[in-house]
């Protein structure tokens, strides 16, 4: 069974970037990593007027943090593409600021950095983890889990029962 094939998450593709609001996109022979269309003005602004307004105006649909569209994010030169037969090895796990999935995907010296933060943050990062492996393995690609080290908890990505 197919999870959801969009994830809202925060981006950091190379360790001199910071963090950036964005979306995770599942398509049929890659993973789409789009940080989101606005600037850091925009959603400083819309950040604080939905913390003003009980976050009405997000529930309302009119301002996402996280705005980005699948098709912005096929055509935007910026998006980081991760086909799954390059995934070589994924870290799902929690630290105590919350939960994030590092990724080592071949060609790249360095992880794909991508957490998470909503109220389904635990699900989310097992849900994508899980789905990211099964895809890599029908393309015939083992997946391995590691240890990102530092004060981190992996998480399981056997079904719970």
């Amino acid at each position: 069974m197919d999870g959801p094939s969009t994830y809202d998450v925060l981006l950091r593709p190379t360790p001199d970037s910071r963090y950036r609001p964005g979306r995770a996109f599942l398509t049929s022979d890659s993973l789409l990593l789009a940080t989101s269309r606005h600037g850091r003005l925009t959603r400083l602004v819309g950040d604080a007027a939905d913390g003003l307004l009980f976050g009405l105006p997000e529930s309302l649909g009119l301002f996402s943090l996280h705005a980005v569209s699948r098709t912005e994010a096929t055509h935007d030169p910026e998006t980081l593409r991760i086909r799954y037969a390059d995934l070589r090895a994924l870290a799902p796990f929690v630290r105590p600021t919350g939960f994030s999935l590092h990724l080592r995907v071949e060609g790249r010296d360095d992880d794909v950095r991508v957490r998470f933060r909503s109220n389904e943050e635990k699900r989310e990062t097992v849900e994508l983890a899980r789905e990211l492996r099964r895809r890599a393995r029908e393309r015939g690609v083992e997946v391995t889990l590691f240890d990102p080290g530092g004060r981190t908890r992996l998480l399981s990505l056997d079904e719970e029962r």
